[in-house]
């Protein structure tokens, strides 16, 4: 199965330089014509999108969850006390330097890129494809499969520019702010492509906030009906791929971070309405992990009934050193292993102590131990877990990726609750049940004490802020939170350059420090943004 995705990552990244290709190209690369005639392309396509979410570009580089740790770590709450390699180095001095901008740029357009060629291939097939759906209709297997890809190709799509949002455009309570105003990235999908005489588009100018936030809202509630419904007819492939919930989880993620309570997205409803009804809608479906598995996976097993989406890392896809793994686990031959440890902040760290009931501490050595606060009760590889003997410690990095698991489901639902004036401390109990020994009188009582003093919104704030922070630790949520719920943290000294620095997201002018600019290459490249910036200082 992972041959064949790397085989058309090939063909699919191909095909965005077809029209610099010889016609006949040896290889595996593939003409714009030759892709039309390959059977069901639309899925083929899709692995080799798919791989992009998790390739291999370097040791800091390696996808998705480079780019969490790039945040989490930018915000403090990953620290690097220690750092003799390079990587990561800039973002624990909290710093976005170029390349890293570039970078998540770069990788986010590219899946926009090639969903918007796959979405161009089938653009004489979607209007039948929509409307089997609308009459309810049974597809016959071509359109059944069709239809299927397509969701996930929409999907992907509204899932990029969302990714685009969070780290290009400000993040906080937009009610003051008119989001038609504000300029965010160009807006490319498969029907622009090309201009109506026919000719490549060089470039589209920048959209607003509010037009990107349209365009996510688009793909993604197209995408949902379309998995919702061709899905009856499809067998899941593997949690890489999306399936409806997952992509309801995105949509109600982005609609968290939209952030403008008083507008209406559909149907009469707010973007926390929105997002706290999709949550609702996947949390009884899955079940939260449970205390006594607490910290016995290594959140290293794609089979993990609470993982929605992920990837199966194996022997042909593992990026080895460069990954998430050789970054954070010190029972791996890597970076963490070789002194570079990645480890909680330690006042959030002393913050979970200090609760006297969150066994999530667990997930974590303590200040006193070897290897400081690093994840070793979260992120390890089961197999070696043990050993910290760097010539005895894990030499062939098959632990699983993560990319989205049900407890984010209950913080979206329990933060949307709360925006909108609502209850929100159902939610937050039935995460935090699990995450107290029951049996522990004292912790128990202490548990009790902590839910009852939940009696105020700032109180209930607080709980948002601290559940994102240490449930969500090292899963690229650290950073949004903090800008999203406008927080102002103190780090603690187990940083290589901030300790004891203040992390001010309250102040929207400190804030600015945690959005990236549009990099360099893009204005000096799109003929309608050209115009727009002075470069010099690019």
């Amino acid at each position: 199965m992972k041959k064949i995705q790397y085989l058309f990552a090939t063909i699919i990244l191909g095909l965005a330089f077809t029209s610099c290709l010889d016609q006949s190209p040896e290889g595996g690369i593939l003409t714009e014509e030759q892709h039309q005639g390959v059977p069901n392309r639309l899925e083929y396509d899709l692995r080799g999108i798919y791989t992009k979410i998790y390739e291999y570009g370097g040791h800091g580089t390696f996808g998705l969850r480079s780019i969490d740790m790039y945040g989490d770590i930018q915000c403090g709450d990953m620290a690097m006390k220690r750092n003799s390699y390079g990587w990561f180095e800039d973002y624990e001095r909290g710093y976005f330097y170029a390349y890293a901008r570039s970078y998540i740029w770069s990788y986010n357009y590219e899946i926009i890129h090639l969903t918007n060629l796959s979405e161009r291939s089938i653009e004489n097939e979607v209007d039948s494809i929509m409307k089997i759906m609308a009459d309810e209709s049974t597809p016959d297997e071509v359109y059944a499969l069709t239809g299927y890809c397509y969701g996930q190709i929409l999907a992907l799509r509204g899932w990029a520019y969302a990714n685009l949002l969070n780290v290009y455009c400000d993040a906080r309570d937009a009610n003051s702010t008119d989001l038609d105003q504000v300029n965010a990235m160009p807006i490319y999908t498969g029907k622009d492509l090309k201009t109506e005489d026919g000719r490549d588009t060089l470039g589209a100018p920048l959209s607003t906030v509010a037009e990107v936030y349209s365009r996510v809202y688009e793909d993604l509630s197209e995408a949902i009906d379309l998995l919702e419904y061709y899905g009856k007819y499809n067998a899941r492939e593997s949690k890489l791929n999306i399936d409806a919930d997952v992509a309801r989880l995105i949509l109600a993620y982005a609609m968290l971070n939209h952030g403008d309570k008083n507008e209406i997205i559909a149907d009469g409803k707010n973007c926390y309405t929105i997002a706290q009804e999709l949550a609702e809608t996947v949390i009884p479906k899955y079940p939260i992990l449970k205390f006594e598995d607490l910290t016995s996976t290594g959140f290293a097993n794609i089979q993990a009934t609470n993982w929605l989406w992920g990837e199966e890392v194996t022997v042909e896809n593992s990026t080895a050193l460069g990954s998430f793994f050789g970054q954070v686990d010190i029972h791996s031959y890597s970076y963490a292993a070789a002194g570079d440890t990645k480890g909680i902040d330690s006042k959030l760290y002393d913050e979970i102590v200090a609760t006297g009931w969150d066994a999530r501490k667990n997930w974590f050595r303590s200040g006193t131990e070897k290897f400081p606060y690093c994840p070793d009760g979260k992120f390890y590889s089961p197999k070696y877990k043990n050993v910290t003997d760097l010539t005895k410690v894990d030499r062939e990095w098959l632990c699983d990726q993560v990319f989205m698991r049900v407890e984010v489901a209950y913080l979206i639902a329990a933060e949307a609750a709360w925006n909108n004036g609502n209850d929100a401390v159902p939610y937050i109990e039935a995460l935090c049940n699990e995450r107290v020994d029951k049996n522990d009188s004292t912790a128990y009582a202490n548990y009790q004490t902590w839910l009852g003093n939940l009696n105020s919104s700032d109180a209930v704030k607080d709980a948002l802020v601290y559940n994102w922070r240490v449930e969500m630790w090292g899963e690229g949520y650290g950073l949004q939170t903090l800008r999203r719920l406008a927080k102002k943290v103190t780090l603690g000294k187990n940083h290589l350059s901030r300790a004891d620095a203040e992390i001010n997201t309250e102040d929207a002018s400190t804030a600015q420090q945690f959005m990236c600019e549009i990099p360099a290459s893009e204005i000096r490249y799109n003929p309608t943004l050209s115009s727009m910036y002075n470069l010099q200082h690019q």
